[in-house]
């Protein structure tokens, strides 16, 4: 198989993917509600389920450099569809928190080998626009899945769409290809995947973009976990639930999309500070909004926060060919512990303060302690050649 049609095939399995596991985290939190979840047990789901996906995405990326990439991405997916059928069969809040793990497992496994591999597929110079179109079609996945798993739900309850995250989940099985014979984890960087990193110091912007990353990753699964049950608070049910998430990752699809081609932001981490304060801005914003098209005009800077820094760190993470795995599986890991930090503090202090505007107000103050953090990594950043900030 040419290397341009196994990227576009990557490509088709990342869409895949993401449209069974946001399906499925669409009938998790309504199923959680129907089992009698509150906003404090509403933020212990996304918990829960990223204690074992972190700790299998830092496994599975140093694995990742080692043994077949393809082979340990096609065995995260075989646990994620067992995992999802297990969840729906769940028949009280605790069995479903007992059985969350598995599908975090699988997610886990799958994601840093497979974001290896992408790059492993061409050995040119095209990383960033091989990266920018994964980005995109795994976005799309995400954006289909919360419309029409919003849509869904609303006729059919949840049942449906776990059985359907589930069967997508074994097509990525029979899609993911077979590893290339002549493919090799340890091998110098061929070609000049680089050339468009800033020679400033490649490792204070990987992790300045590390950062923000996981603050953008606790932002949007807030939305996620936390956000149904304040619609429904104000009035709005799933379908309008759905509408925003899937403007919110639409907008982050755009981002992708313009990131690809627009390359001035690797020169200096400022921009993405700037995207980061707009988009803290826009999710204060939200706790006050009560109007349904007010609300949706909030997801495009979201959306657009998201991409920047979703881009920025899983670019520099995979430009070494020698540590794209284990770089890859600490992307991974650092954005799933935003993942469930944020909406785990938001839902306790919403819990403690009865007030269900608490998670946004924490968002803002996360991205300014992030923004701040990154800062400092920036300023005490030491100057010096590409080939040196390797580690």
């Amino acid at each position: 198989m040419a290397t341009s049609q196994r990227i576009w095939r990557i490509g088709a399995i990342a869409f895949l993917a993401d449209l069974s596991m946001y399906l499925v985290w669409v009938a998790i939190p309504y199923r959680a509600i129907t089992l009698g979840a509150g906003a404090a047990s509403l933020g212990l789901l996304p918990a829960i389920s990223a204690a074992s996906y972190v700790l299998s995405t830092l496994l599975s990326g140093r694995l990742a450099d080692r043994i077949s990439r393809l082979g340990l991405a096609r065995f995260g997916a075989v646990i994620f569809a067992i995992g999802s059928l297990l969840v729906m069969k769940a028949g009280s809040l605790g069995e479903l928190m007992l059985r969350l793990p598995a599908i975090g497992l699988g997610m886990g496994i799958f994601w840093p080998p497979m974001q290896a591999a992408l790059a492993d597929e061409d050995r040119t110079t095209a990383l960033e626009r091989n990266v920018g179109l994964f980005n995109v079609c795994w976005a799309s996945g995400k954006a289909l899945g919360f419309l029409v798993g919003g849509s869904l739900y609303a006729r059919f309850d949840a049942d449906p769409l776990f059985w359907i995250g589930s069967a997508t989940m074994v097509m990525v099985t029979v899609l993911v290809p077979r590893p290339r014979p002549e493919a090799g984890h340890g091998a110098e960087p061929e070609g000049d995947d680089d050339r468009h990193v800033s020679p400033l110091d490649l490792r204070a912007l990987l992790i300045t973009a590390w950062v923000a990353n996981a603050v953008a990753f606790g932002i949007a699964n807030t939305m996620n976990i936390q956000y149904p049950k304040f619609l429904l608070e104000i009035g709005h049910g799933s379908e309008a639930f759905g509408l925003y998430l899937g403007a919110t990752f639409g907008s982050q699809m755009a981002a992708f999309l313009i990131l690809r081609r627009f390359r001035a932001w690797r020169l200096h981490p400022r921009m993405l500070y700037v995207v980061q304060g707009i988009m803290a801005l826009a999710v204060v914003a939200l706790s006050t909004l009560r109007a349904l098209p007010l609300i949706l005009l909030t997801a495009i800077p979201i959306g657009l926060g998201l991409g920047f820094a979703y881009h920025a760190s899983i670019t520099y993470s995979l430009v070494d060919r020698r540590t794209r795995g284990r770089r890859a599986g600490i992307h991974e890991a650092l954005l799933g512990t935003g993942n469930f930090l944020l909406p785990l503090v938001g839902g306790l202090l919403a819990a403690a303060a009865g007030d269900l505007r608490m998670p946004y107000w924490v968002c803002g103050v996360a991205v300014a302690i992030s923004v701040g953090g990154q800062e400092v990594i920036w300023r005490r950043r030491i100057t010096r050649p590409l080939s040196n900030a390797r580690s």
